[in-house]
């Protein structure tokens, strides 16, 4: 089944000959899954570069970790845009209206395709034969279920989510192992390797990050500032390198912690400071 079919019966005005395609991908700053999880996906779509929706519909798809793999991130009218000049070129204000019909599939499609092209907003009647749907998903994406401790690699916003909404399975698994953990600085490429060894494990150590950015630690205090700007906050991403028992040392911990410093050379190159 093609995703331009299904668009057919949920929109009877649709024709992929009235419709640009927006190929959401990462451009080396932004990545939309992130802003698609976070709920800012519409917001953040509406600014383009170019005169990128000149078409009536706009089909939307996000890139789900995977070239050939998308998401469906829903349908939208364009009712045209407003022009300012940005710091470097002109930026184009789409009005972009999402159309209910269909939008119950929005984050729960998955998609495939042989479009393996560099443009990211095609002609609908390029797509119109391909976009096969590999996959429903029964619930909307979302933030999500844990996703397992070699998986998570999350930004700041989506970290103030999960501490915020506090779902069980990321706080269960994060509060049930101490470990040691990366925050990688994508605006200036540093790391930053830091430990959790308290009684509430990882979950304890990343609640202290949120909001703030610095957990209470001197060097990123010094490096974000005691409130931090929403700006230098938003390039900050949290994985997980390795984890521990909760009946391990803290001198255990410590040792692990070291060990990722020098491999990753965090304190020559980033932002540790000892």
């Amino acid at each position: 089944m093609r995703l331009f079919d299904l668009l057919k019966v949920w929109e009877p005005s649709f024709d992929p000959k009235l419709a640009k395609v927006h190929l959401a991908r990462y451009n080396g700053n932004e990545r939309p899954i992130d802003e698609f999880l976070q709920g800012t996906f519409d917001e953040w779509q509406r600014t383009q570069t170019r005169r990128n929706f000149q078409r009536e519909f706009v089909v939307s798809l996000v890139q789900d970790g995977h070239p050939t793999r998308w998401l469906y991130a829903g349908l939208f009218r364009s009712h045209g845009s407003e022009v300012e000049q940005g710091e470097k070129r002109p930026l184009y204000y789409y009005n972009l209206e999402r159309l209910a019909s269909g939008d119950e599939w929005v984050g729960r499609l998955c998609l495939t395709s042989a479009y393996t092209e560099r443009a990211s907003y095609p002609y609908g009647e390029t797509l119109a034969e391909d976009l096969e749907v590999a996959e429903v998903l029964p619930e909307r994406r979302t933030i999500g279920h844990f996703p397992g401790y070699k998986r998570v690699d999350i930004t700041k916003e989506q970290l103030d989510l999960v501490v915020k909404q506090c779902p069980e399975t990321w706080r269960a698994a994060l509060a049930s192992v101490k470990g040691v953990y990366l925050i990688s600085d994508t605006a200036k490429g540093k790391l930053y390797v830091g430990k959790a060894d308290g009684a509430d494990g990882i979950w304890g150590r990343w609640c202290c990050y949120a909001n703030t950015g610095h957990g209470g630690n001197k060097a990123l205090r010094k490096e974000f500032g005691l409130d931090g700007s929403a700006e230098r906050l938003g390039a900050l991403r949290f994985s997980i390198l390795e984890i521990a028992d909760l009946h391990a040392t803290s001198q255990e911990v410590l040792e692990r912690e070291a060990h990722w410093k020098s491999v990753l050379l965090s304190r020559e190159h980033g932002h540790n400071r000892n």
